[in-house]
């Protein structure tokens, strides 16, 4: 079936677009022949790069391996694939990266807690103790021990807790300590600040009102769905 397979020009190359409510075996067949016709025509020999856009269609590996034996030779070349359709493992990834995961406990000298995305935890953190998350930290409550936000290099993430006593703050692989021993603290004052890291990649430690100035993007998320 002819139509199967259509051809658009970028500055990076060309988009491959293939039907999504067509026969793979249709669009197969198009492919040899669009891609035959280009060989002949084509009059300068440098590498000219494909990107294949199959719209409502998620294409197997074993798939996308036929498609690139069909295109690909000295100077053909598939940069990559996409599709409109999101996985369900995509899906439960960025569930799991745009909702916080709720602890409510205390963790004690040697407890680890960890999260995968952002966790917030109501509660104490005491000496010793460590809570961890590929994300952001949010405590509701006092921060004694560790906190390590964005565990897996995600610089952009934040810790925001009560800061009145000693602590040990890493995001990413940067790690600073609050220390408030030395300091007059208002026992009723709120001492609820966030830490981050600044462009110069380094860890600084600002109050609650600057953290939406500085993390605007904590505000695209919405029932988990990032809205950026």
């Amino acid at each position: 079936m002819k139509g199967t397979v259509s051809l658009k020009g970028t500055q990076e190359g060309y988009q491959l677009i293939i039907q999504s409510s067509a026969s793979l075996e249709d669009a197969y067949e198009e492919l040899k022949s669009l891609t035959s016709q280009m060989r002949k025509d084509s009059h300068n020999r440098r590498e000219i790069k494909f990107h294949v856009k199959t719209g409502l269609r998620e294409l197997t590996d074993k798939e996308k391996n036929i498609i690139i034996e069909i295109v690909e030779d000295d100077y053909f070349k598939i940069s990559s694939f996409e599709s409109d359709v999101i996985t369900r493992e995509k899906c439960v990834r960025w569930q799991k990266e745009a909702s916080p995961t709720l602890e409510v406990r205390t963790v004690r000298s040697g407890q680890m807690v960890e999260a995968e995305g952002d966790m917030l935890l109501i509660g104490v953190v005491h000496p010793g103790g460590i809570v961890r998350a590929s994300g952001s930290i949010y405590i509701i409550g006092e921060l004694k021990g560790t906190a390590h936000a964005g565990v897996n290099g995600k610089e952009s993430a934040v810790v925001v807790a009560n800061f009145r006593y000693n602590a040990q703050v890493r995001i990413g692989d940067n790690v600073h300590v609050i220390e408030k021993k030395d300091r007059q603290i208002d026992e009723e004052a709120d001492t609820t600040e966030f830490v981050y890291v600044n462009d110069l990649h380094i860890i600084e430690v600002s109050k609650l009102e600057e953290l939406k100035a500085l993390r605007p993007e904590l505000d695209n998320y919405a029932g988990g769905i990032y809205n950026g």
